[in-house]
């Protein structure tokens, strides 16, 4: 009895927390610690609750990480026709001074393994881009999850035989329904947030990268003949390196932090009230 009394206890007790989380406006406290980005602003989206600004943030690092995309392929397609320079001087000073015994050549080109190196840039970002693509099915589902999995698991807590198997479903409705939005909406607001400031291009056409890449000759150039750099290209080029280096930790180390976090909680917690689950093998399996 003392069992069936409490399960009947957490069901009044889950629905005052649900009612809570639902009327939370998540976006004024994240705004506050700027880890929400114009684009997921409550104002025009209305994403107060934890679920849409976490569907929002993951929605909106898709789309940064496919721009970045493009433009590594915009950059790669420039740089594949940029034609080799080749300046013979030492020749041509040997047929101006009629030197014989002296050869030799000096050549300007981008570097010829731009393109292999681009090719498998792409073919990482699209593989890796596969978690992002899980991470947001699991999102769109995460109030399902929270409702489903945590109505079921209190319901079957009250009997016997079910109880062990309530706990489990208790605690993956909190961990996929619950925990994984929140951190989502913690890690991939800051992602964005700082992808936005990057600011790498106004315009994603190819005269916009044609100017940027063109410029890399007039790097070289004025390397050689002053030791200067052309402020331009060098500020475009350390803006690409910042967004990649954002969209790398959004494709790989987010992605890993959040799916470890989730499953310690669910393997803790469902031990703790009932059977202990594995939430990693159950995804590994999946994917």
């Amino acid at each position: 009895m003392f069992e069936v009394v409490l399960s009947i206890a957490l069901i009044f007790v889950f629905l005052a927390i649900a009612l809570i989380i639902s009327n939370i406006n998540f976006q004024s406290i994240y705004s506050s610690a700027h880890l929400v980005p114009p684009q997921c602003d409550a104002g025009s989206l209305g994403n107060t609750d934890i679920f849409s600004l976490a569907v929002c943030n993951m929605h909106l690092f898709n789309n940064n990480v496919l721009t970045f995309s493009q433009i590594v392929y915009l950059v790669a397609l420039r740089v594949s026709f940029t034609p080799q320079i080749k300046i013979n001087g030492v020749a041509i000073a040997r047929q101006l001074l009629n030197i014989k015994g002296v050869g030799g050549e000096a050549s300007l080109k981008l570097p010829s393994g731009f393109e292999t190196f681009s090719g498998d840039l792409l073919d990482a970002l699209y593989t890796a881009f596969v978690l992002s693509q899980v991470q947001t099915l699991m999102l769109a589902a995460a109030l399902l999850f929270f409702t489903l999995f945590t109505s079921l698991g209190l319901i079957a807590r009250i009997f016997v035989v079910s109880r062990t198997f309530g706990g489990a479903m208790i605690a993956f409705g909190i961990g996929l329904g619950l925990l994984f939005p929140l951190l989502v909406s913690l890690t991939y607001g800051y992602i964005n947030v700082q992808m936005q400031s990057a600011a790498l291009v106004s315009a994603l056409d190819l005269t916009t990268v044609t100017a940027a890449v063109g410029g890399l000759v007039a790097v070289v150039i004025a390397f050689i003949a002053s030791g200067a750099g052309v402020p331009g290209f060098t500020a475009w080029f350390s803006s690409f390196i910042e967004y990649g280096a954002f969209a790398a930790s959004g494709l790989i180390l987010i992605p890993i932090l959040n799916f470890t976090i989730v499953d310690v909680f669910i393997s803790d917690f469902s031990q703790a009230i009932g059977e202990r689950m594995d939430f990693m093998s159950l995804l590994t399996n999946i994917i």
